[in-house]
């Protein structure tokens, strides 16, 4: 039997709490069919732990009840972190506490996971530095400036950094789950789940659910007149002296402006709302690929090609096929 604590974070949501406890609890109980182990207790022993008190409030209001506190639950062999809800770092500050006792586990021997920006949370414990992880694709920027002796690994759905796991956004926690079933239960354990649950191991980097992000949080407000210009124009051939003559910026310092304020340099602004345009164009119209890269301003489609896998990390062809809206793939 693996002993298995998974924290209960307040004001967080309860999902990646509630799911990762189901999914476990099922798979340890396969693993007893399949094996010819005649009991009613799973192998994955699961726990949810609190603070210091049996109920925590959760997201949206939801009082979860918790097996037990991180004072008495006592030897565990692994301790999951959920993803933080909300605000980051008010979230962080309000669930700080687990911070040195999953220090003290790892320091135990205990195995230590953390789903979503649970890696916030265990980023803090040191426990990561000079390694690989992965958090969500949206805290990926904040978490590389608050933790750069990590190596963050944006694009992952999973990193096995040895004893320390961590995954990507939201429901990766499924493929966090089928890992560590796998790891401890065996290939056939874990595809028996997947197949009995539904879950798709071999899910696409994070890059391909990713939502470009304007980057507006700054005030230079040049630079965003300039963030504007491109979004209007982009399906032209703007060039960097069209753009920077329109904010009365020489050449030279409106690239450096733009870097420090949005964290790409135009060139890679210009190409990332490109992208977007396309992805919004598959996901939403019946026209050719050719005819929508064409329609962003590009005429080279190998070389488009390229950029989008590079940006997204998958190609154009497999995007559509991945979120065409249902009306059309009815017609």
């Amino acid at each position: 039997m693996m002993k298995i604590g998974i924290l209960v974070l307040e004001d967080c949501t309860s999902m990646a709490m509630i799911g990762p406890m189901e999914i476990l609890n099922k798979a340890g109980r396969y693993y007893n069919e399949l094996n010819g182990i005649e009991t009613n207790d799973s192998f994955f022993d699961v726990k949810l732990l609190s603070l210091n008190s049996k109920m925590v409030n959760t997201a949206n209001n939801y009082p979860l009840y918790c097996h037990n506190t991180i004072d008495d639950i006592g030897n565990l062999d692994m301790v999951i972190i959920p993803g933080l809800d909300g605000d980051i770092n008010n979230q962080l500050e309000r669930n700080y506490k687990f911070v040195d006792w999953v220090k003290q586990k790892h320091e135990e021997g205990t195995e230590i996971a953390s789903i979503c920006t649970g890696a916030f949370i265990l980023a803090e414990t040191g426990l990561l530095d000079g390694k690989s992880a992965a958090t969500h694709w949206a805290a990926a920027d904040y978490f590389k400036m608050r933790y750069p002796q990590i190596n963050l690994l944006p694009q992952e759905i999973i990193v096995d950094a040895g004893n320390i796991y961590t995954s990507g956004g939201a429901t990766s926690f499924h493929n966090l789950m089928m890992y560590i079933i796998e790891k401890f239960c065996g290939v056939d354990v874990a595809n028996y789940t997947s197949k009995m649950l539904l879950i798709d191991i071999h899910k696409e980097p994070q890059s391909s659910y990713a939502i470009f992000s304007s980057q507006k949080q700054h005030a230079d407000k040049e630079i965003l007149f300039a963030q504007k210009y491109i979004e209007n124009n982009y399906s032209k051939r703007i060039s960097l002296d069209e753009i920077s003559s329109e904010v009365a910026i020489s050449k030279r310092n409106f690239i450096r402006r733009f870097k420090n304020a949005t964290g790409n340099t135009p060139i890679e602004y210009i190409q990332r709302v490109r992208v977007e345009a396309v992805k919004k164009a598959l996901e939403t119209t019946q026209k050719t690929i050719e005819e929508i890269v064409r329609n962003v301003g590009y005429d080279d489609m190998t070389t488009f090609r390229k950029l989008f896998k590079r940006i997204t990390g998958i190609s154009p062809n497999e995007y559509r096929k991945k979120y065409t809206r249902l009306v059309y793939m009815l017609n």
